[in-house]
């Protein structure tokens, strides 16, 4: 089960607004800008000049709102019941209290991402910058990807032929010196996104903690997604 079948509706209306709101992302097109060709090519410019994009969503700080969940919706147009990222909503398994506790998941942007070896048309790779990306004018829709993904964070786009959509970061909007609409409209702030070559602010302070998690337990591979684990999880037998 993708986490797009575990995505929670809620009666939640978000008024932001980003600009020049694309109908589908540029990259996805196969249109690629000079910052993003930059990035392709690193070695046209100086190894500094290149980010490295991280982000750390702490547990603590999500309400279950959903107001990244809106926002990333009417910002990438994904197609119908399927979402880029969502809030797993769960409840606490300690014996003494009952509440609910919310889980932001999206694509991770592994390292070395399984979703990359899987492509047989290489449409899908990663970004000297960190972010995995999927180029749609490669894309033959064979979904190898979307079964190798770990984290069930990709699906098919059948207006498209299939091709295979997930979390890029809002790429267009990251070219721009903006960050993700979802980080854009989370009023916890409990998304933390930036450079992990030169952070600052929150980011900086939780790239430090020593109880910085991945996306799964026990995990054996590096992901720019990881989590601040809620206080006490481990005593109350809480999951991250």
């Amino acid at each position: 089960m993708t986490f797009n079948q575990h995505h929670q509706s809620k009666d939640t209306e978000w008024d932001g607004d980003f600009p020049e709101h694309p109908q589908r992302r540029r990259f996805l097109k196969g249109t690629v800008g000079i910052a993003l060709a930059a990035s392709l090519f690193p070695g046209d410019a100086p190894a500094a000049s290149t980010p490295k994009w991280t982000m750390v969503i702490d547990l603590n700080r999500c309400t279950g709102c959903q107001s990244c969940v809106i926002a990333c919706k009417a910002h990438n147009d994904t197609s119908e019941n399927q979402f880029n990222t969502c809030v797993i909503i769960s409840e606490s398994k300690a014996p003494e209290s009952s509440r609910a506790l919310f889980t932001p998941v999206q694509c991770n942007h592994c390292h070395q991402p399984p979703c990359v070896a899987a492509c047989p048309s290489e449409a899908t790779f990663a970004l000297a910058n960190g972010i995995v990306v999927t180029d749609w004018a490669k894309c033959a829709g064979d979904l190898s990807c979307l079964d190798a993904c770990p984290f069930g964070a990709r699906h098919a786009d059948a207006r498209h032929g299939n091709k295979a959509d997930k979390c890029d970061f809002c790429l267009h909007l990251v070219e721009r010196g903006l960050s993700p609409a979802c980080v854009t409209a989370c009023p916890a702030k409990a998304r933390l996104f930036g450079n992990a070559e030169s952070p600052d602010g929150d980011l900086a302070t939780a790239l430090q903690r020593v109880d910085l998690v991945g996306p799964q337990p026990r995990q054996t591979f590096a992901t720019s997604v990881n989590y601040l684990p809620r206080r006490n999880a481990t005593k109350q037998g809480e999951a991250r």
